[in-house]
């Protein structure tokens, strides 16, 4: 095998970094030149992958000549294709300053299978012609510098133990021939493979997958046997993965998965409007707000990593640093869909509780966040979310220790394509690399949670079918991840509390749901945005929505269980534990019940149930004692609280200490003469009782 096939960035290519402007190609006719020429990008950093099915962001940088506010969102095309647009019938699009310049800058998306039909996509292509009109007709447009090739994921049977790195050629570690792979590799030019983990981190990944086995006592997939291999653009596409996936060494090989937009539909307090907090019975919503008056429920000590695009950590609700980026350099934040979605998710979660904005369900935790974009050096960048969750994976903290320890959580905040292609977007497990690193995550103890996407597909079609297997079946195969469906909030007559939205992904593999629309959280700035200076370290927004909402909503309620179990010594509890418990306390999803989004969540209801704390009885006197300290015949009342708990089922009293408990029931007058000792308790619903309390009286015992 030649060197060629060394693991790393792409050799004998030339790195396009994006944001280049080209001239329209010289066959364009007079109306393929715009009135005002715009620098246009494509893709993360230029390269455009030809295989499989996916949109690709399209980027129109604003200037001094083009304010992007003024485009036209239904006019915006790449060559004869109009920008994607989602279920609802609206342009896919977002408003950000991608480049830092300060200037907006306008992200549409285009089908690249529609590129591909209409002749804009080959592999000869240098460029992507872009157009669009403003409100007033002018004619604004660029090209965008491409370079087409084909990108695919592949694993190796695991038995092979196939490793290789920056300098090191593809070998198996278990001495097995790797000729029928070389040759394949050889015959259709690959110019590199880039390993899902560093050559570095696989020592580290051994250990850690080693010791969640032995937790889980489950067998657990070798993420170091993913790999990216790169081919040229003419590549026949269908002839290498028929070729790979024949071969005995290939468990895996599919086109690498396009980056999908952020899963959302486009200081006074505002904690009041966070309906999604407040009491399942009055507002509908996860009854989070116990959270603030006991401190073993918020959160803290727990760790929460959310993967996620970008994010504000210097919002005043949030007071994070960059220290809350564990990507280390290697998994890249990118501004082409802004960081509002991270921020508004990371409010959801753990905005301080301050007094002003809004407050995090959790507010205590620490959170921190990772890109799923990795930067593979030479101004390349590309989306690999398995990657970056088998990173996470490997990632030791300060000590030496795992960074992801039992009883932390992650929130998966990415969609992906699906069958079905444009914006029918499938949950993020229907790339096989992320299954794989989720059973790890799992086994590992952290709770994840998956944002179950915005394509409004039943993963129970058939359709969702890979190697044979019905990949979203949770009878055949399963994670241990979470998977959260958006529901009606219950405040717009069109849709009812707890019923799917029509957005939101379903099927049996879903487990439970939470908002999807009217959330109240940092970032976006929809509201208040006059009076707080439109300064975007003070953004809010009243209207976050979609999957990518919920999830952070089941992540609450995930974390606070977590929270409570581990305070009390009953935890840490694996993912299945917690999931069970919400789900058979939540409250019931109301209609369709085939198009199965799960219940949501009801955390007192849930919490109440594994209660572990006894409650306090009082008993008072109707009398003070004379100056002897003696009573006369005085009236005992005995009264017991159990806060939020189970609730009290049975206050009990005995006199001097022998006899029976009696069941109290009212208040009563206690006559016996002489000086007695009066024991009293309580228990509650789940038999929990507080130890036993007493008080001496010294009664005269005259009179009535």
């Amino acid at each position: 095998m030649t060197r060629r096939f060394r693991a790393g960035v792409a050799l004998g290519t030339i790195a396009v970094t994006g944001y280049a402007l080209l001239a329209p190609s010289a066959q364009a006719g007079p109306s393929d030149h715009p009135g005002v020429e715009a620098d246009v990008s494509a893709g993360l950093s230029g390269h455009v992958n030809l295989a499989g099915a996916g949109l690709i962001p399209v980027t129109v940088h604003g200037s001094a000549a083009v304010d992007v506010t003024d485009i036209d969102l239904d006019t915006v095309a790449v060559g004869d294709v109009a920008a994607a647009r989602s279920e609802s019938g609206a342009v896919i699009s977002s408003v950000n300053d991608v480049d830092g310049d300060g200037a907006d800058d306008l992200v549409v998306h285009v089908d690249k299978q529609q590129l591909a039909a209409a002749g804009e996509l080959t592999p000869e292509t240098g460029a992507l012609r872009v157009s669009a009109s403003t409100g007033d007709g002018a004619r604004v447009g660029g090209a965008a510098a491409v370079e087409p090739e084909v990108s695919l994921e592949l694993k190796f049977a695991e038995d092979y133990v196939v490793r290789g790195g920056s300098e090191a050629t593809l070998r198996s570690s278990a001495g097995r021939s790797l000729d029928a792979v070389e040759n394949v590799l050889d015959r259709h030019d690959v110019s590199a493979l880039i390993p899902f983990v560093e050559p570095a981190q696989t020592a580290a990944l051994a250990t850690v997958t080693s010791q969640a086995q032995a937790r889980s006592a489950e067998p657990l997939p070798d993420l170091a046997s993913w790999y990216t291999a790169l081919l040229p653009a003419g590549a026949d596409v269908d002839a290498v993965l028929a070729e790979l996936t024949a071969l005995p060494e290939v468990v895996y090989a599919y086109p690498s998965p396009e980056p999908a937009p952020p899963p959302a539909e486009p200081t006074p307090d505002l904690t009041p409007l966070q309906g999604y907090l407040r009491p399942s019975d009055t507002h509908n919503g996860i009854d989070a707000e116990l959270v603030r008056s006991d401190p073993r429920v918020r959160g803290a000590g727990i760790r929460v990593i959310d993967l996620e695009y970008n994010w504000n950590p210097f919002h005043e609700d949030l007071q994070l640093d960059w220290s809350s980026d564990i990507g280390q350099g290697r998994f890249v934040r990118i501004d082409t869909f802004g960081d509002d979605h991270g921020t508004a998710v990371f409010g959801e979660i753990a905005a301080k509780d301050n007094g002003y904005g809004v407050t995090g369900g959790v507010p205590d935790v620490d959170i921190y966040g990772i890109s799923p974009v990795e930067d593979l050096g030479n101004g390349r960048t590309s989306w690999r979310p398995g990657p970056a969750l088998a990173f996470v994976a490997t990632l030791r903290d300060e000590a030496g220790q795992p960074f992801v320890r039992p009883g932390d959580a992650l929130i998966l905040e990415q969609q992906t394509g699906s069958p079905l292609g444009g914006s029918r977007y499938a949950p993020l497990e229907w790339i096989p690399a992320v299954f794989e690193a989720n059973e790890v995550l799992t086994a590992m103890g952290a709770n994840v949670v998956l944002t179950g996407g915005n394509g409004n597909t039943d993963t129970d079609d058939p359709m969702y079918t890979l190697n044979g297997i019905k990949w979203f079946d949770p009878a055949v195969q399963h994670s241990g991840a979470i998977f959260a469906g958006a529901g009606g909030s219950g405040l717009r007559a069109n849709d009812p509390a707890r019923a799917r939205l029509s957005f939101s992904n379903y099927g049996q593999r879903f487990d439970l749901q939470a908002w999807g629309q009217d959330i109240y959280t940092t970032g976006y700035c929809n509201v208040l945005c006059a009076e707080l200076g439109n300064d975007h370290n003070r953004a809010y927004s009243r209207s976050f929505s979609g999957t990518s909402g919920a999830g952070p909503i089941v992540t609450n309620a995930v974390v606070a269980v977590q929270s409570y179990v581990t305070s009390v010594g009953l935890g840490p509890w694996t993912t299945a534990q917690i999931n069970d418990l919400l789900r058979a306390t939540g409250a019931p999803q109301t209609t369709n019940a085939h198009q199965n989004i799960g219940p949501r969540p009801d955390l007192r209801a849930a919490l109440r149930s594994i209660e572990v704390d006894a409650p306090t009885t009082m008993l008072t006197l109707n009398q003070r004692p004379d100056r002897d300290g003696r009573y006369t015949n005085p009236t005992i009342t005995l009264t017991a609280d159990d806060s939020w708990g189970s609730g009290v089922d049975r206050v009990m009293y005995r006199i001097d200490g022998t006899g029976p408990w009696h069941t109290y029931t009212e208040p009563f007058r206690f006559r016996e003469p002489g000086v007695h000792t009066i024991e009293y308790r309580s228990n509650d619903r789940n038999d929990n009782t507080e130890p036993t309390r007493s008080i001496t009286v010294d009664n005269r015992g005259r009179g009535d």
